[in-house]
C-alpha cells in the first residue's frame, strides 16, 4: 500500500446523523464513531484496501457476502492515517484485501481525537459509494 492508497470504511446506518444543506451542496454528517473500533474489534478498526477492492465492490461484498449493514463507503488515506500516528496494515483475515486501522494503546481521548480527524478527511473526500 501506498501514501495515496484508500483503505475503505463501511458506514453504518446508524452513524449517519442526519444531513447540512448549503447553496453549494447537499451534505450527510456522519459520526466521527464511524472511525472507532469497538470492543469486539480489540482496538484495530476494520477496512478494505482499495489496491484489492473498489468502493463499489466493497460495499457489495460487506452488504451481500458478510451479510451486514452499511450506508455506504468512505476512504481515508495511508497518509491520512500516517499523519494522526495511527499504523494500518492488511492482514487480508477474514477475506484477502481486509485491513485494518490500528488504535491499539491509545487513550480513549487520543483515539475520539484521531477518529474525528479521520471522520473530517473521509468527509471532506465524500462518499466514495452509496447504493
Amino acid at each position: 500500500m501506498t501514501d495515496e492508497t484508500l483503505l475503505l470504511r463501511q458506514i453504518h446506518p446508524t452513524h449517519v446523523q442526519g444531513s447540512v444543506v448549503s447553496a453549494q451542496a447537499f451534505t450527510e454528517v456522519i459520526s466521527s464513531s464511524a472511525f472507532i473500533p469497538t470492543k469486539n474489534d480489540e482496538g484495530k478498526l476494520s477496512v478494505y484496501n482499495e489496491e484489492k477492492f473498489t468502493a463499489e465492490k466493497a460495499f457489495e461484498h460487506f452488504t451481500t457476502t458478510m451479510n451486514r449493514q452499511s450506508a455506504g463507503v468512505l476512504g481515508v488515506t495511508c497518509a491520512e492515517c500516517t499523519a494522526q500516528s495511527l499504523p494500518f496494515e492488511e492482514d487480508s483475515v477474514p477475506f484477502d484485501g481486509h485491513a485494518y486501522i490500528d488504535y491499539t494503546g491509545l487513550t480513549n481521548g487520543q483515539i475520539k481525537a484521531r477518529a474525528s480527524m479521520l471522520r473530517d478527511a473521509a468527509e471532506a473526500r465524500g462518499w466514495l459509494h452509496q447504493p
